[in-house]
């Protein structure tokens, strides 16, 4: 028996599903081999920004790692035809699943495709699955803090554990020509370290569970101290496994802030629900009532907010945070969110697409899901009359202005009395530009332009 893992967005060795499910074919059958490949569609990649450049990193790492456990990844190159001719011979093939579009779609017709040969499905970079969460009428949740009731009666999966020395045991070694992939890993390098690898995950976990867990509900919305988990990024590539995560954090003693990032992840599960039972929220708000608001066309504005130059100092080292790092601290997403759409009515989709391109931590559901939040236009949406300041964000959560100085150093000499919002002058002598608009006068209109 030939067994195929189909490596995707999961980059790791430990509690991962897919393998520990070819474990258990290699133990039932004495005869069985496995082999893990690798397909790049070149359709899918788009532009090399922080995204790909991280995506491929992490890719290129685990790759090395899984030759030095004398298991060399297979790499498979072009259409979906490709793919199929290159594991035909695979008896089985098993993948994690993507239960969002476009990626449900190929699988699906993937296993089609495969006809009588055995294809699994596995659940793995979720907690459960979409559709194991619902209403006792069958329909599903639109409100979160129902859903999270109910999510927490619901049984979760323990970390899967992989016997990485059966896997090594059986591992069938063919001929590969991978000098291709070569190229995509050197267009993806950059300056910026971006810190992967599943080993530097699990550090990571552990030193935010050591020294952050506890007190995580007061710093979580401080941009300038160092006190949320960065595990985004790694469930992104599946460098870390969610069940890994939430099992660790459970075993953790009971605090405000354990409390606090179980919500956070349980929000994650919500907003892929949402986007699974409605897949048009990529381009439509779920708040159909909001369908036809009328968004202003300010491409200038759309410019200044994208590169940090609208005059409002937390909103410029913010989006200057995501164009130099490729990620951006969750309270900073919110105002900048916030300014976006509605200091200038410009509709969330252009910032959400934005932040696609720019953030190595991006999750379609997540994002759509948190642009639509601060739009007003989602699922458990901030009302629309409640407009964030983005002086008086500053002022609370960057108080000594340091998260701003980093990020703006052409502003790093202002005292903190005026770091938030430098006079006329401070702004001529510094070379920083005048806010693009007027809060006050914005917040009215947008306000009325809601209502």
């Amino acid at each position: 028996m030939n067994i195929i893992c189909w490596i995707r967005s999961d980059f790791r060795l430990e509690d991962n599903h897919m393998l520990a499910r070819a474990v258990e074919y290699l133990e039932k059958d004495e005869q069985a081999n496995v082999e893990f490949v690798f397909w790049v569609n070149p359709d899918y990649i788009g532009e090399y920004d922080a995204r790909q450049q991280y995506f491929f990193q992490a890719l290129e790492h685990f790759a090395k790692n899984c030759k030095t456990h004398d298991m060399p990844i297979r790499f498979i190159e072009g259409q979906e035809k490709d793919f199929l001719e290159a594991t035909e011979m695979a008896d089985v093939l098993l993948f994690n699943a993507e239960y969002v579009e476009p990626f449900k779609s190929r699988d699906d017709g993937i296993m089609k495709k495969r006809g009588d040969k055995k294809t699994e499905r596995l659940l793995d970079r979720h907690l459960l699955h979409p559709h194991a969460v619902k209403k006792n009428d069958g329909s599903y949740y639109k409100v979160f803090t129902p859903y999270k009731n109910a999510f927490l009666k619901k049984d979760v999966d323990k970390p899967y554990p992989v016997k990485l020395n059966l896997l090594k045991e059986r591992y069938h070694k063919r001929r590969q020509n991978n000098a291709f992939m070569l190229d995509y890993f050197k267009r993806a390098a950059s300056d910026t370290d971006f810190a992967v690898g599943e080993e530097t995950a699990r550090k990571r976990l552990r030193s935010f569970l050591k020294n952050n867990l506890s007190a995580y509900e007061e710093q979580r919305d401080l941009p300038a101290v160092d006190g949320t988990s960065l595990m985004s990024r790694y469930l992104r590539t599946g460098e870390i496994g969610i069940r890994t995560i939430f099992d660790a954090v459970q075993q953790e003693q009971d605090s405000k802030g354990k409390q606090t990032y179980l919500t956070e992840l349980i929000w994650r599960e919500f907003y892929y629900t949402i986007l699974m039972h409605y897949p048009e929220s990529k381009r439509l708000p779920v708040n159909e009532q909001y369908t036809k608001i009328e968004w202003e066309t300010d491409e200038k504005g759309f410019k200044a907010w994208a590169e940090g130059k609208t005059g409002y100092p937390i909103v410029d080292a913010a989006m200057r945070q995501l164009n130099t790092t490729g990620w951006m601290h969750n309270r900073l997403r919110m105002i900048v969110a916030s300014f976006l759409t509605k200091d200038l009515l410009v509709d969330w989709q252009k910032g959400e697409r934005y932040f696609q391109q720019k953030l190595v931590d991006y999750e379609a559901a997540s994002n759509i899901g948190g642009w639509q939040w601060a739009a007003s236009v989602g699922t458990d949406a901030v009302p629309y009359f409640r407009v964030f300041n983005p002086t008086t964000q500053s002022k609370k959560f960057d108080k000594d202005g340091t998260f701003i100085r980093t990020y703006l150093p052409e502003l790093k000499d202002l005292p903190k009395t005026s770091i938030h919002e430098p006079t006329e002058q401070q702004r001529k002598d510094y070379d920083y530009p005048m806010p693009i608009v007027e809060h006050d006068m914005a917040r009215k209109r947008a306000i009325a332009r809601f209502k």
